[in-house]
């Protein structure tokens, strides 16, 4: 009778939970359709028993087994998972198992898979639950350190358990020493003709077709360098044979090592000459409906005598030419140095007060163009290298003077960081660009590289160790213009002995220029909001934005989606809400990612009786009508902006630098969360956001939790123990805890989720000791990411100063 009951009131519990999906019950189990019962009847009665599922998502013989308690409780399993194991963050299928065991690992290369199989990130799915879903019937790769294929063939004993080859290298392979990827013998020529002739036809799954784009307006000015060198000239005849042109060293560019893209083979403006004006009209029209605001032509002046001056010769004497400018005077030597003969000199520079003055009337012309490039109404002018002049001081005094003299007026002199970190003020000129990624600092992947030619030379290195390297610069006290390149790879000028950057891919250089445009619009002026581009057409150096065969338009397509989030009518919005805001005891923030779930979380701010301050941090696809709908429901909510760097937690400790000092009692941290490495993302958000907000009555207690000693206060089932949870941050943990002066005890107690009620006053050394360098660019990594550190740094932090974390 006792059974019965309980079976009873199992049934009304599953029934209730909306989790038993009865016409997949009926469908996977015929004898329970054929026998006309109640299927979840059957399934309490029979159907557990019999190993059945009670739907897709709940696996009944997996959660017995992994969970012991439950077995001995004789408690049916859906109902143990509806009542309890939900909340205590119980799996409910081997699936989901592991999805959690490749989660902990950090193995999973999310932006790998994603741009590796675009149909997964259309679709919208969950990466890591796709590849244990789909991918690996499919033979996908979870990263290029693991080849699935390869493994399940190599190990016969994994492929016949039916293990999750990924899974199983996690938890025995890697310790048993089993072979993660397959090391490829010495490469053969049959190697070498199949991967030409397979990057010659074959387009990147990033390819992008050309597209009419609306105009943008914004302060913020992208200008890329220009290289005109193509088309035919008697100075290059000369050195190098008759019709030499920069089209001549791309051509006969090869593949030096597995996955070198080489040749480069243009698009729609095939191997064009710069004589064609019609090339010109074609390539200011790409850059206008792509969103660059105008071309930095190099300009080549030796002693009096210019050479390829013809294409910007044709912008002066053609006014529909219609097109910001400005030039970089490349001021050295011209030598033979793709070659190898650096000291032969084809065109000698001869510095001196004289050529100073020559050069300044000689680009007289140029500087008084109603297009020319002006930052302030002074003329732009760009210098290679000016630490080649005997005395750059006296050439800067001279050059300034006459400017005026001869009508230009004022001079904006910039000069290149290519070599040297130079403080611009030093010499006279009022500001220094980057050159990227010349006289960056980047990891050298020779090792990794598998070369088809025996005598290579060169040097391979990350392009993301470059991106690295950008988001760690400080900003200086002077004026830098930041700068990106799109790729970098000079074999074409220097065969077998090239510089190549590698992991080059549209999505990785969009991340690069997304960060780049935040940092130049919140820390320049509004007239020296300028990044340059490395570079428009540097075909022979592999860096350029003009369209080509294997991504198309992919490159100009995504430098106009980052620049449209920064249109001048959605930044003037924000502008309005940049106010003090102190106007109650308890301060909200909220991290905006994902716009669609704004009335979700507006929904539960409600359950706020009493008024609080509103700071929201937004995402910049979100719309100027989303911002304003915020605005009318939270009139004095304040907005910010800033990437999505570390997830959510480098736009948390902005806004706490924002509120630390208006000595808040209560602050709760938010955001919209889809945590697309799970497969229950939705229900871990709702949870934790319903733990913290759901009720003017959960509120209630959590601020009476943080007047009682306690410093954080999170949602059920997410307290997790260092001791089991530090995993692969260890090192991370140590690199931030040494930075931000903080002592990590043997064992803590961390927030996982990163919501949570807290008292401001732990936060205080993190905002004093924050190094934004700690959170650079991350490669798609799931956990022993720098954020996920931080996470673990926010239970340190609570500690240290007495405060115990408690649950809700």
């Amino acid at each position: 009778m006792l059974k019965k009951l309980k079976q009873r009131k199992w049934q009304k519990i599953i029934k209730n939970s909306g989790l038993f999906d009865s016409k997949y019950y009926l469908f996977q189990y015929p004898d329970v359709r054929k026998a006309n019962v109640d299927p979840i009847k059957h399934y309490v009665r029979f159907g557990v028993d019999e190993e059945k599922n009670p739907s897709q998502g709940f696996n009944t013989s997996f959660y017995l087994e992994r969970y012991k308690d439950v077995n001995e409780s004789n408690i049916n399993p859906l109902a143990h998972y509806i009542l309890y194991g939900k909340e205590e963050g119980k799996l409910q299928n081997n699936d989901e198992f592991s999805v959690q065991i490749i989660n902990e690992s950090g193995l999973f290369d999310e932006e790998y898979y994603l741009s590796t199989y675009p149909d997964v990130s259309e679709a919208g799915i969950n990466p890591i639950a796709h590849y244990v879903k789909f991918g690996v019937e499919e033979g996908r790769n979870p990263s290029q350190k693991f080849n699935t294929l390869y493994y399940l063939t190599q190990y016969k004993d994994v492929k016949d358990s039916k293990t999750n080859p990924l899974v199983h290298y996690i938890k025995y392979g890697c310790k048993e020493e089993r072979k993660a990827v397959y090391i490829e013998k010495k490469l053969q020529k049959e190697d070498f003709f199949d991967f030409t002739f397979t990057q010659n036809n074959k387009k990147s799954q990033e390819y992008i077709e050309y597209e009419k784009k609306e105009e943008i307006q914004t302060d913020i000015r992208l200008i890329a360098f220009y290289l005109p060198q193509f088309y035919p000239l008697k100075v290059n005849d000369k050195a190098w044979g008759k019709g030499f042109t920069e089209w001549t060293n791309v051509s006969k560019a090869i593949p030096q090592f597995e996955g070198h893209y080489q040749p480069r083979l243009p698009g729609e403006l095939g191997y064009y000459d710069l004589r064609l004006i019609d090339i010109q009209k074609r390539q200011i029209e790409l850059a206008k409906n792509y969103g660059l605001h105008g071309f930095c032509y190099h300009y080549y002046w030796f002693a009096g005598k210019k050479i390829m001056d013809s294409p910007l010769q044709k912008v002066l004497d053609n006014p529909e030419l219609d097109f910001p400018f400005c030039i970089n005077w490349a001021n050295e030597n011209w030598t033979k140095r793709w070659d190898g003969l650096d000291q032969e000199v084809i065109l000698k520079q001869e510095h001196s007060p004289k050529d100073d003055i020559a050069f300044l009337e000689a680009i007289q012309s140029i500087l008084t163009d109603k297009r020319y490039i002006k930052i302030d109404g002074k003329a732009l002018l760009m210098v290679y290298r000016p630490q080649l002049f005997p005395d750059i001081k006296e050439t800067v005094k001279r050059w300034r003077k006459h400017a005026k003299k001869i009508g230009i007026g004022e001079l904006y002199l910039v000069l290149s960081h290519s070599f040297d970190h130079q403080d611009p003020r030093e010499i006279g000129f009022d500001a220094a660009t980057e050159f990227a990624p010349n006289n960056f600092q980047v990891n050298n992947l020779n090792e990794e590289i598998q070369t088809y030619n025996s005598s290579y030379e060169g040097n391979a290195y990350d392009y993301k160790s470059a991106i690295n390297y950008s988001i760690s610069l400080k900003k200086m006290e002077y004026t830098k213009f930041r700068s990106v390149c799109p790729g970098w790879d000079n074999e074409a000028r220097k065969p077998g002995k090239g510089t190549s950057f590698i992991n080059t891919y549209p999505s990785v250089y969009s991340k690069w220029l997304e960060f780049i445009l935040y940092d130049t619009n919140n820390n320049q002026t509004k007239h020296e909001k300028i990044i340059f581009i490395n570079a428009w057409n540097e075909w022979a150096e592999g860096a350029y934005l003009e369209p080509d065969r294997k991504f198309g338009y992919a490159y100009l397509n995504v430098t106009y989606k980052q620049l449209k989030k920064f249109d001048s009518k959605r930044l003037k919005v924000l502008e309005k809400t940049q106010r003090e805001l102190k106007e109650s005891d308890t301060a909200v923030i909220l991290h905006l990612y994902y716009a669609d779930l704004w009335s979700e979380i507006n929904e539960e701010l409600k359950n706020f009786r009493e008024p609080i301050d509103l700071y929201v941090n937004i995402n910049n696809n979100i719309s100027v009508h989303m911002i304003e709908k915020i605005i009318n429901e939270y009139p004095t909510a304040r907005f910010y902006s800033y990437e999505n760097r570390g997830r959510d937690i480098y736009p948390f400790i902005q806004a706490m630098k924002i509120i630390f000092p208006l000595k808040y009692d209560y602050v709760c941290k938010i955001h919209t969360k889809k945590s697309l490495h799970r497969t229950d993302g939705d229900n871990w958000r709702n949870h934790l956001i319903k733990s913290l907000i759901g009720s003017e009555e959960r509120i209630a207690e959590a601020k009476q939790m943080l007047k009682d000693n306690v410093g954080i206060v999170v949602a059920k089932g997410n307290i997790f123990s260092s001791s089991k949870w530090i995993g692969s941050n260890e090192k991370m943990i140590k690199e931030f805890a040494r930075k931000s002066n903080i002592n990590i005890p043997e064992e803590f107690e961390f927030p996982a989720g990163s919501m949570f009620w807290f008292n401001p006053k732990i936060m205080k050394k993190l905002v004093e000791n924050f190094d934004d360098s700690l959170l650079p660019f991350e490669d798609g990594q799931i956990d022993g990411t720098k954020a996920h550190a931080v996470e673990r740094i926010f239970g340190i932090l609570c500690l240290e100063k007495l405060y115990t974390i408690k649950t809700i």
